[in-house]
């Protein structure tokens, strides 16, 4: 009796080594594709609040320079909008949960899935914060354009803007166009990319759970 509550006691040990090993080893692979994933994602913060400082000099510019009043404010809507885009981007990153490896394991995949589940909500609403302000400001700078003589204006190097209703439609298409691929682009992210992690996360958690 007593050897085979030995053995008992022995195999028990060798299958929760191995349970913890497979765990520590899923752990591991998920933190690795989650710091890669990281990375991916402070650089396209990085670009996009690059890219939102030029946007506030050059709609910054074209509010000074361009006489239509309409087109102005269009402009400055835009300068308003780049301003939050910057803040939005900055406020994502740092609500998000630091990844401490010497935490338990449970306590780092709730971290690593709320991490996913807050940037996953944060590209599936890019319809409302990031391309509709947006769309609508450019609308409002495209139909403000008015006749250059009515100002005696020269142009000069805003020849590419649309002085015509034919003009305006077109340029109209191609920006609201570029903004479904812009909804499209973020959402197909979500689906391949983080939602795949969550259900992975939320595996692991599942089998710590049947184990304990």
């Amino acid at each position: 009796m007593v050897e085979q509550e030995l053995k008992n006691i022995w195999r028990n040990s060798s299958q929760m080594e191995r349970i913890t090993f497979d765990i520590s080893r899923l752990l591991s692979d998920l933190n690795k594709r989650a710091k890669r994933l990281d990375q991916v994602i402070k650089n396209r913060d990085r670009r996009e609040i690059a890219a939102s400082i030029f946007g506030i000099a050059m709609f910054s510019y074209f509010a000074f320079a361009i006489p239509f009043l309409v087109t102005k404010i269009g402009a400055v809507l835009s300068v308003a909008w780049f301003v939050y885009i910057i803040f939005k981007f900055r406020h994502n990153r740092k609500t998000k949960a630091p990844v401490d490896l010497t935490l338990p394991y449970k306590e780092q995949l709730h971290r690593q899935r709320k991490n996913m589940e807050q940037e996953a909500a944060f590209l599936n609403s890019v319809l409302y914060w990031y391309v509709l302000p947006p769309l609508l400001a450019n609308l409002i700078f495209i139909y403000g354009i008015g006749d250059p003589a009515v100002y005696d204006w020269d142009p000069g190097f805003f020849d590419f803007m649309p002085f015509t209703m034919k003009g305006k439609l077109s340029m109209s298409i191609s920006v609201t166009l570029f903004s479904a691929f812009v909804v499209w682009l973020n959402k197909r992210a979500v689906k391949k990319t983080l939602t795949p992690i969550i259900e992975e996360i939320n595996r692991i958690e599942t089998q710590l759970e049947t184990k304990a």
